[in-house]
């Protein structure tokens, strides 16, 4: 359950700044809502409790059923993260928040079945995170349902080669921030390579990745001597390899790698000799 935890903290951002008014109401909805950005949640639901019919309260009560260990209970968080995701009464921001993780949270239930059972088939869950995408289209919550759903469909051997047009129809035509679309960029790196030995377009999303801005130092670091490194052992491309290798030990000159980026150059720069 840390994971449905972690889920449920990193997206309660979206209505905790996009609350319609929330700044002008009592002070005790925005304390409820850092309180479960903060993952208090015992905070969260004794300031839920207190006024049960607002919306925020709802959302929350909800979220704190679903991904507090403690005090959990996620059939009934779960019910309730469907009524909110289908009254098209209230904010869209709530709706967008309990559908994604509604969505998710089944996905990941069904997954775990030896844990779950059956407990999540009523939900479908693809169905829900597609809907979540249509809500928020150019949003964080948008792109994160739709990286759940390409994930899964590119593990099914039977869905994936549909799944890599789609995704790439996707990744072309985001009308929002397209830092979001690291996560999709990654992904499409490993499974080209997993799926296709496509190391042509692994590098393409790896180089997009790259380019757009990889927020973990340790992530983006790993990725910039993969893509040198794939483009001189998997493409033969010395030049963008001997590139990537240089802004490499640039950046990061006392890594664990370094030597091996500093070992590849020389390397290249043999091979460059022989073929004069």
């Amino acid at each position: 359950m840390k994971t449905f935890a972690m889920i449920g903290s990193a997206c309660i951002s979206l209505i905790f700044f996009t609350a319609h008014g929330v700044e002008e109401r009592e002070s005790s909805t925005v304390q409820m809502l850092r309180a479960y950005h903060e993952m208090n949640y015992a905070a969260a639901r004794k300031l839920a409790k207190a006024r049960p019919e607002t919306p925020e309260s709802r959302l929350i009560r909800a979220l704190c059923d679903v991904y507090d260990r403690r005090s959990q209970d996620i059939t009934r968080g779960q019910r309730e993260l469907e009524r909110i995701f289908q009254d098209g009464s209230l904010p869209e921001p709530y709706r967008i928040e309990a559908g994604l993780a509604l969505g998710r949270t089944a996905q990941l239930m069904k997954k775990r079945r030896e844990l779950y059972g059956s407990d999540a088939d009523r939900y479908d869950h693809l169905k829900t995170l597609r809907e979540v995408a249509a809500l928020a289209p150019a949003g964080a919550a948008g792109a994160a349902a739709m990286f759940y759903v390409f994930q899964e469909l590119l593990e099914n051997p039977e869905t994936a080669a549909v799944a890599f047009t789609e995704m790439e129809a996707y990744l072309r035509n985001f009308g929002g921030d397209r830092g979001l679309l690291v996560p999709l960029h990654l992904l499409a790196e490993y499974e080209y390579i997993r799926l296709r030995k496509d190391y042509k377009n692994a590098v393409r999303h790896l180089e997009n990745s790259c380019e757009l801005g990889i927020t973990n130092p340790n992530e983006a670091r790993d990725a910039l001597f993969r893509l040198a490194f794939l483009c001189y052992k998997k493409l033969g491309d010395r030049k963008a390899a001997g590139r990537y290798f240089n802004e490499y030990l640039a950046k990061h000159r006392f890594s664990g790698q370094a030597v091996v980026a500093r070992r590849f150059l020389e390397e290249m720069e043999k091979e460059e000799r022989r073929n004069r």
